[in-house]
């Protein structure tokens, strides 16, 4: 996915939804603030780390080398990191 498409994710009142696992890859859904879901899939995906212990309301998303990191609305946690060579909708 393109850094822009999930900059539209990102800091408003978004949240990560279900994750479920197909072999090595993973569907992300992102419960949109309008009730809409917004599927991501991984593709060569090498790790994904999922914070339950934090509030799952997307602020930042912040991605480098191929991770992307979806931090809490705050931006003191990351909720969700994802090791992959991409996201597509």
């Amino acid at each position: 996915m393109r850094l822009n498409r999930l900059s539209e994710l990102a800091n408003n009142d978004n949240e990560i939804g279900n994750i479920a696992r197909f072999g090595n890859e993973y569907l992300i859904e992102i419960k949109k603030w309008n009730g809409e879901i917004v599927k991501l899939k991984t593709e060569n995906c090498r790790s994904i780390t999922h914070n339950v212990e934090v509030s799952d309301e997307i602020g930042d998303i912040v991605c480098d080398k191929g991770i992307c990191k979806f931090m809490t609305a705050d931006n003191a946690d990351v909720i969700l990191s994802v090791d992959a060579d991409e996201l597509k909708a």
